[in-house]
């Protein structure tokens, strides 16, 4: 299994190069709430300072409601609009990392998959061919009064024709395993 020590060895540095990136989008996403925490306090602020400027100058009265409505929504739409493009972007950013995780994740259990089916291929051709070597070295004699002398034995060309065909037959089989899953994910 020394595949999976050297995939383990190389894992290592992607890990480190992914917690220094998440570190980096974390920080950028603890600044982009303070700049919306900010810009919203200073709305606020602003919007106190000239509510108290019009009160001091006598804009507003008791009969007319609809100035003090209008700055109302024009606050809450400020804030709003800043609150909603914040978590919007994060909504987003968060969409996208995910979906990041999961195709990588996808990628990895593929490899991972034909690595195994590529071992067992491997394993099967040897058990084959092993067989084969001992079924070309161990005589066929059941009645030696009737085995002749010529009998035709397996020859190296012979035994390496089975493991050839053995060979093709695994990579006929993931060929066909590649062309389907092809077929599946374009349907």
């Amino acid at each position: 299994m020394m595949v999976g020590e050297v995939g383990t060895a190389r894992e290592a540095p992607e890990d480190q190069t992914k917690d220094q990136a998440d570190q980096k989008v974390g920080s950028a996403g603890v600044w982009s709430y303070f700049l919306v925490r900010i810009a919203i306090l200073s709305v606020t602020g602003a919007f106190i300072f000239v509510m108290g400027l019009f009160a001091f100058l006598g804009v507003f009265n008791s009969e007319n409601a609809a100035n003090i409505t209008a700055a109302l929504g024009s606050l809450f739409g400020v804030v709003g609009t800043l609150v909603g493009a914040y978590f919007g972007i994060k909504a987003s950013s968060d969409a996208q990392d995910s979906s990041a995780a999961t195709a990588q994740r996808a990628v990895q259990d593929q490899k991972e998959t034909a690595q195994r089916s590529v071992q067992i291929q491997r394993e099967a051709s040897t058990e084959a061919g092993s067989k084969i070597l001992a079924a070309a070295q161990t005589p066929t004699q059941s009645n030696p009064t009737t085995a002749q002398p010529n009998a035709s034995r397996p020859t190296p060309t012979s035994w390496a024709l089975a493991t050839l065909t053995t060979v093709a037959l695994g990579a006929s089989l993931l060929a066909l395993r590649h062309y389907l899953r092809r077929m599946q994910n374009a349907a």
